[in-house]
């Protein structure tokens, strides 16, 4: 296997086991966030297609509708073209000019095939200037509108997407395929049809669009709110009137209804070309956006014919209908996403991370507390191979070890080096008086003056029984002299208590050896001529520190 890097050999063990258990972790949390990413676009690709899917069949209901209004433009325009001429069409004109200078009047022949024709007085085409009955046309219109009656009588209403259809005549007349029930109804509804915007933009358009929707507004009869789909009826470049179809919120909605697949659970929005509300269908437990989120979606819609958006935890998305001026919008709350098939995968894959990665927590926590503890019975184990246990200085062999790497420095700095041998004097009759547990507390207590004397760079170690070995870097011979004569001093003057009415003194003799005095950087050497002159301090009374001689 190959050797970690240095910089990975540093780290304390328990680091280590942070790192890689952030690195499982981040790798858990790149694998799931890509798997939720690609799961929220597969959401987002069904969204848009099941909208694609409702736009689609609802585009093609209004195309129906508006297929046959086509049709009837060009029955219209073809009957202007060629007019006939049999006994009813004759009866009709008679009978129009007798009721022509009513107020309110209706055409009806004597015919099951066909439906009334709904007209106004001449007197009444006065009050409007984009209204009158060319004489020169008249005859042609009424022919042809006749002819359309006969047709729109195979209208139904009850199955058709549009609600109505209407013929309304510049000439002061109109076919409706729920034709009114009274003269006050024919008046009231002529003035309204010719009062809406999208008849009275026909005279201002040039040329007037094949195909022109209103925006949405309340119906005169209260069907509620609607859309209206318009075309001009032109013919030798006269305007003559225009076809009209209403399409009523009530069936948009119902038609919507119908449509709405399970991929479409949240509120479905019908808005028409000023983003205005036309129909709606509400789920259950839908929310309302805010004022903002609204006017932020408006916005976006009125720059992209389609596309996604997420506003107040919801998910939206709409496209422009082709065939109908207006705009189609899906609004899906996360409650609702989330019951569906990918909603219900993407809180599965996000409830088991989290559950992984509470046992990778756990686990994290346990091996933490085993590396842990391992380090410190490592770290235990390391000092009591290099400590002595009851004094806590240096053992012999890591003493010597040490002693060794601080001969070989100095010598490179040329620096001197000085070593004290130190001995507790008559040691065996402190054993043999006061027990040798009384002998324990003089060692420590011998340990700890020389731990206080030295600086942080300086050695200390228990080499023999009673016997220690201090090495001073960088020090000289009269230097090491003055710290060995204050340990001895210090010592003197202390007692150690036995028990409560018992206590005892020890002394110690000390050697001083450096390198400066042979510029000998043996530690064996050095340490030797330092132990002689302890033994020389001991022949000349104890008690004493010996440097020369």
């Amino acid at each position: 296997m190959a050797a970690l890097p240095l910089s990975v050999r540093k780290l304390s063990p328990e680091l280590r086991v942070h790192l890689l258990f952030l690195a499982v972790f981040l790798f858990s949390f790149f694998l799931t966030w890509r798997e939720l990413h690609i799961l929220k676009s597969n959401y987002e690709d069904r969204q848009r297609a099941a909208l694609a899917e409702m736009q689609s069949r609802l585009e093609s209901q209004f195309q129906e509708s508006i297929d046959g209004m086509i049709y009837y433009r060009r029955m219209l325009t073809y009957a202007l073209a060629h007019p006939l001429d049999p006994h009813h069409a004759r009866y009709a004109l008679a009978q129009f000019q007798q009721l022509r200078s009513q107020p309110a009047w209706q055409l009806r022949l004597n015919m099951p095939r066909s439906m009334p024709i709904n007209g106004v007085g001449d007197s009444w085409l006065t009050q409007d200037a984009l209204l009158q009955r060319d004489e020169a046309r008249l005859h042609e219109e009424l022919l042809a509108a006749l002819e359309f009656s006969f047709i729109l009588q195979f209208s139904d209403a009850a199955a058709d997407f549009h609600s109505r259809f209407w013929y309304t005549s510049r000439a002061g007349f109109f076919i409706s395929s729920r034709p009114p029930q009274t003269l006050s109804a024919v008046s009231a509804s002529y003035a309204t049809m010719v009062s809406r915007p999208w008849f009275r933009a026909m005279a201002t358009l040039a040329p007037p669009p094949q195909l022109r929707w209103s925006g949405v507004y309340q119906g005169a009869e209260k069907e509620g709110a609607m859309l209206t789909a318009t075309t001009p009826i032109l013919y030798n470049g006269y305007w003559y009137g225009a076809l009209s179809m209403d399409f009523t919120q009530q069936r948009i909605a119902s038609q919507l209804s119908t449509m709405r697949r399970s991929a479409l659970l949240g509120s479905v929005l019908l808005l028409d070309k000023a983003q205005q509300p036309v129909a709606s269908l509400d789920a259950p437990d839908g929310k309302p956006l805010s004022e903002k989120a609204r006017q932020r979606l408006y916005a976006q819609i009125a720059r992209q014919p389609q596309g996604t958006l997420r506003l107040d935890q919801q998910f939206i998305s709409w496209s422009r209908l082709k065939n109908v001026d207006g705009y189609l919008v899906n609004q899906q709350t996360l409650a609702q996403g989330l019951r569906q098939d990918l909603g219900r995968a993407m809180l599965f894959m996000l409830t088991m991370w989290l559950l992984f990665v509470l046992l990778l927590l756990l686990a994290h926590q346990i091996i933490v507390r085993l590396v842990r503890r391992l380090s410190q019975l490592s770290e235990r184990l390391a000092w009591r191979a290099s400590y002595d246990g009851l004094t806590r200085l240096l053992n012999r062999s890591a003493f010597f070890e040490r002693f060794d790497a601080e001969v070989a420095r100095c010598r490179a700095l040329n620096a001197p080096l000085t070593v004290i041998q130190l001995d507790i004097d008559h040691f065996k009759a402190v054993n043999d008086t006061w027990g040798h547990q009384a002998g324990d507390q003089a060692l420590i207590r011998v340990a700890a003056i020389i731990s206080q004397a030295l600086r942080e760079k300086d050695l200390a170690g228990r080499v023999g029984g009673e016997e220690f070995c201090v090495v001073l870097p960088e020090t000289g011979l009269a230097e090491a002299q003055e710290v060995a004569e204050r340990m001895r001093a210090r010592l003197a003057a202390k007692t150690i208590l036995v028990n409560a009415s018992h206590a005892f003194s020890v002394t110690l003799s000390a050697g001083v050896a450096s390198s400066e005095e042979r510029g000998d950087y043996q530690a064996t050497r050095l340490q030797a001529e330092a132990d002689r002159r302890l033994y020389l301090a001991k022949r000349q009374g104890r008690n004493r520190v010996v440097a020369g001689g």
